[in-house]
């Protein structure tokens, strides 16, 4: 009688901890559906979009081929901060620091900017014939442009900086110096003893 008592007993606890994990399971794989996309909005996407199905007056060639090079240079920059955050996050999860989930969000963020790729150049091929093949190339130029200012600003402003505190520095020891001598009175010879 025992033994089908402790059977009950073992059946039992299978079926409740199957249970339990199927609850957890269910919850987790919609956390990953209803997860934030890696990325925000894609506002020059959106823009292009916009300009495409503007009628009133409708979008010159120009605009839309710098629209589409705009958006080209986003997924440049999205590309390019999914390589950084790449080798970072494999390392998280691989010591257990971060969860699949997020893994798992990284690589549905992969594939979305993958099909944003190709999109881009599908469409730079109905502008021009072969600007497909180019128009990446043209983005990631640009964006390396835009970066190589934005340092020099930086560092242009971090000279003026360290120049500015240089000139501070100067000032005030001068003006320390200055207040030295008019404090400390002019010393008197020591008088000769004539013995």
């Amino acid at each position: 009688m025992g033994s089908v008592w402790l059977a009950v007993i073992y059946i039992g606890g299978w079926i409740l901890s199957m249970r339990v994990f199927g609850y957890f399971w269910k919850n987790r794989k919609l956390a990953i559906n209803d997860a934030e996309p890696w990325f925000g909005e894609h506002v020059s996407r959106n823009q292009y979009i916009a300009l495409l199905q503007q009628t009133e007056p409708e979008a010159t060639d120009t605009q839309l081929t710098a629209a589409l090079l705009r958006r080209a240079m986003e997924d440049v920059n999205r590309v390019l901060a999914m390589r950084e955050d790449k080798q970072v996050l494999a390392n998280l999860v691989k010591q257990g620091t971060v969860g699949d989930d997020i893994w798992a969000q990284f690589t549905i963020a992969e594939k979305e900017i993958e099909a944003e790729i190709m999109a881009v150049i599908e469409e730079a091929n109905t502008f021009k014939e072969g600007w497909g093949q180019t128009i990446l190339q043209t983005a990631s130029e640009m964006v390396q442009h835009e970066r190589t200012k934005k340092l020099q600003k930086e560092l242009a402003a971090r000279k003026e900086e360290e120049t500015r505190k240089q000139a501070f520095k100067e000032e005030s020891k001068a003006v320390k110096d200055k207040k030295k001598e008019t404090v400390t009175p002019a010393k008197a010879e020591p008088e000769k003893v004539v013995a």
